[in-house]
């Protein structure tokens, strides 16, 4: 079975149902607006992804951000190890979630035209970080395009997305669209 095509006619979470259903094995190429991804299957099941920014779980809810992509499935590849053991079930209520959380958020801006810039935190309490939220800030510089960030970082973008709110909420960073 080929598969190819678009995801407004054939969205990713109906695309991978398929897939699982009928226990595919190879890898779905997709291609959008923020790059390539892969996603792999064996036998149907989720085991690995990659994006532009990460590998693994954050890759797999990453793909879920193109909506206006194409797709290919390629049943003749060198599978990777397995990096992803939920159930497609679970991948995809997690997913969608995350996907319609972001949408909610009405701020749909592209990574690389998004500025991530140190805010000044003039307040004399502490500020608790998290891992992830004091590293940010190490890749952020003085200006950088949160692309970049999600790069050198090697976070997912939800993952980032997620740390970028709690530190704006901190006051540590500001978020801004380039002028580009």
């Amino acid at each position: 079975m080929e598969l190819r095509g678009d995801l407004r006619s054939f969205p990713l979470a109906q695309l991978i149902q398929t897939l699982d259903n009928a226990e595919r094995t190879g890898k779905l190429d997709i291609k959008g607006h923020l790059g390539s991804f892969a996603i792999f299957f064996q036998k149907g099941k989720v085991i690995h992804a990659q994006s532009p920014y990460s590998s693994g779980l954050p890759a797999f809810f990453d793909a879920f951000l193109e909506r206006d992509g194409t797709f290919n499935f390629v049943s003749s590849v060198i599978m990777p190890p397995r990096r992803i053991t939920q159930s497609n079930t679970s991948l995809l209520i997690g997913a969608t979630g995350l996907a319609n959380e972001y949408v909610r958020s009405g701020i749909q801006t592209e990574p690389s035209e998004l500025q991530v810039s140190l805010g000044e935190n003039d307040s004399d309490a502490a500020v608790t970080l998290t891992a992830d939220e004091f590293l940010v800030p190490q890749k952020a510089g003085n200006l950088e395009s949160f692309d970049r960030i999600l790069k050198e970082a090697e976070f997912g973008f939800f993952r980032a997305w997620t740390v970028l709110n709690s530190l704006v909420d901190k006051k540590m960073v500001t978020l801004s669209k380039s002028e580009a």
